[in-house]
Order: C-alpha cells, then structure tokens, then sequence
C-alpha cells in the first residue's frame, strides 16, 4: 500500500521537475541568453539553398521580423529544414549586408502558408555600423 503511495509521490515529483525545466524555456530566459542586442526591422530576403549546385532549385521570399550581428528571424512564405545551410540575399535597408550563409536553427507553422523561421548567420555582421 505504501509503495504505491511512495510511486505516486515520485512521479508527481517528476513531473514538477520536469515542469520547471519547461518554465526555463520562457521568452524572457531564451532573451537573457542572446549574445547581442536584436533591432526590429522590415525588410525583405531570399534564401536559397547554399550549394551552387541546388541554388537554382527554389527560392524563399521572407521578411524579417527582427536581426542581430548574429542571425535573425524571418516570416517566410514556405517552411524550409532546420539544421540546413542557405544562402540569403537581403533587399531594402539592409541591402549593403550582401550575400551571407545562414544555417536554420528552427521553423514553426504560423498559418497555412506562412513561417516564423529561426537563422543564425555563420558570420557575424557589423549590424550597428550598417543601420545609421
């Protein structure tokens, strides 16, 4: 009788750990980790893939929604793979960037043709010096 008491009491102990470990993954403690400041911005980018040879394959239109020195995250128009590497061509303000390679951290559905996408960028870039 007991140890089934003792099981229950340790699986709802579990639990609460596990619980914590999800409240750690909150928008404010992935924020406090960031190694450097994201600005807002709007501007729109095409990624493709990154070898010349699949370049020509497809191309995504996107948008970002915000950017570092070290990646950004962008709503595109179709889902691309996580871990993957593109090339990624900025348009707009950000058009002095040039070509850079990026690599797909994350991809989320938003809506039905529509992707908030995670890049991080495999250079930094000098995004204060390119913004004034």
């Amino acid at each position: 009788m007991f140890t089934e008491v003792d099981d229950d009491l340790f699986k709802l102990s579990d639990s609460l750990e596990a619980f914590n470990e999800l409240e750690k993954c909150t928008d404010r403690a992935i924020l406090a980790q960031r190694s450097s400041e994201r600005i807002e911005i709007r501007s729109k980018l095409m990624f493709r893939p990154c070898n010349p040879s699949q370049r020509h394959t497809f191309a995504v239109e996107a948008v970002t929604a915000d950017i570092s020195n070290g990646g950004c995250m962008v709503l595109a128009s179709r889902a691309i793979l996580p871990g993957d590497i593109y090339h990624i061509t900025f348009h707009d303000q950000l058009e002095s960037v040039g070509p850079l390679l990026a690599r797909c951290m994350r991809c989320r559905m938003v809506q039905e043709d529509a992707f908030e996408v995670g890049l991080r960028f495999l250079q930094d870039i000098p995004l204060k010096d390119l913004l004034r």
